[in-house]
């Protein structure tokens, strides 16, 4: 017999987890169905104990837990730890599925998509796809065929899907507050005063070893502490990273500088600096673009396809951007480019000037145009796939 749900609302079901990179762009396309249908009951999906698992209630939305593993890139005994916990994931997946009866599942990356997508599947539920990087990951390139639609960020995305894929060029969403904050507004809202100078140094939601060693080492640079002393005015955040060590020893010594595992309210942070120096993930782009913010970006040189590499010189092509590579960026390199900026601000002004005259694509809006069918075509309990 058909489970019915009388006079339920339109549900539509987001899984993303493992960074903030996929979890980002879902927040965005979700706050824009928020905003223009607000009957529509959202609920996410991602890794118990991951980051989602904070950030997904803290924009006031409903998190399942689901259990899944990467997909072992070579048999090992490991292989059965994710066999067992993709198919428990599946099944909490079909279970939640059948409780709410989604018009729309939407999968935004992360190995966590894997059983959600395969369970939406299943039950012939349509789900669409987003991938922010020019070379996708596994989840999105296995389901990409059997998707609705594939939104990808641009033209370069294209050629690593499968031909019969229905694919989209959409950019890379971002939080509606990227595009509205302006740096007082950001100042006031992290209590930073105006005549600071404010460098953010963040290596994503997982950290990046790089970008911490190199802050640890102002400690015995002679040319930070000389820096500091001609511009007291200097102030350094530096986000570690969730995984990474922020124990205050390893940065003990260092004037000017501030740590943290991570920045929560990074929006904020990053309006109200004068400079960010980060690694070169597509969200962290387009959220750079969005703010019209100068930055330095050290790509991974580990990211398949070397996409950051690809990212970093979108920016640094426009001048925006600064670009240098991961084995050159170090606390001497950092000094001299701090001590550029600081004493000519002019050409800060330039690079944010350069990021403010680019097309800024309103990623979740278009992706909601797409999407927007499926929310009304039907109620959740005349759904007849789900028995």
């Amino acid at each position: 017999m058909k489970t019915t749900v009388a006079n339920s609302p339109k549900t539509v079901i987001f899984v993303a987890g493992g960074t903030s990179g996929h979890i980002h762009p879902a927040l965005a396309i979700a706050g824009e169905i928020r905003d223009r249908q607000p009957d529509v009951r959202i609920i996410f999906c991602g890794l118990k104990g991951n980051i989602e698992e904070e950030m997904v209630p803290a924009a006031g939305y409903k998190f399942v837990p689901i259990s899944a593993r990467g997909i072992p890139t070579k048999y090992t005994p490991w292989f059965y730890r994710w066999l067992k916990d993709n198919i428990q994931g599946t099944f909490t997946a079909r279970r939640l599925i059948k409780d709410v009866k989604p018009v729309l599942v939407v999968g935004t990356g992360g190995y966590v998509s894997g059983p959600v997508i395969m369970a939406a599947a299943q039950y012939k539920i349509p789900f669409v796809l987003h991938e922010q990087n020019v070379y996708p990951g596994r989840a999105n390139r296995l389901f990409a065929k059997r998707a609705a639609e594939v939104f990808v960020t641009n033209e370069d995305s294209k050629k690593n899907f499968p031909e019969k894929a229905r694919i989209t060029v959409t950019g890379n969403p971002v939080q509606p507050v990227f595009y509205t904050l302006d740096k007082e507004e950001g100042r006031h809202a992290i209590g930073i005063a105006d005549d600071r100078f404010l460098v953010v140094v963040t290596g994503g939601s997982l950290g990046a070893q790089r970008l911490t060693k190199t802050i640890s080492d102002l400690r015995d640079n002679p040319g930070w502490h000389s820096l500091v002393e001609q511009h007291p005015e200097l102030m350094l955040m530096l986000s570690t990273g969730k995984e990474r060590d922020s124990s205050p020893e390893i940065f003990e010594g260092i004037s000017n500088v501030q740590v943290t595992s991570y920045l929560y309210n990074m929006a904020q942070w990053m309006s109200a600096s004068d400079l960010v120096v980060s690694r070169s993930g597509a969200m962290t782009c387009a959220e750079l673009v969005a703010l019209a913010k100068p930055s330095i970006l050290i790509p991974y040189p580990q990211a398949m396809d070397d996409h950051q590499t690809k990212n970093a010189q979108s920016l640094s092509t426009i001048g925006g951007s600064i670009m240098v590579k991961d084995e050159d960026f170090n606390s001497d390199y950092l000094v001299e480019k701090v001590s550029h900026f600081i004493n000519k601000p002019e050409k800060l002004q330039a690079m944010s000037e350069a990021l403010a005259s680019t097309d800024k694509l309103p990623a979740a809006q278009l992706i909601y145009q797409k999407i927007a069918p499926y929310l009304s075509e039907k109620d959740n309990g005349d759904n007849e796939q789900i028995k």
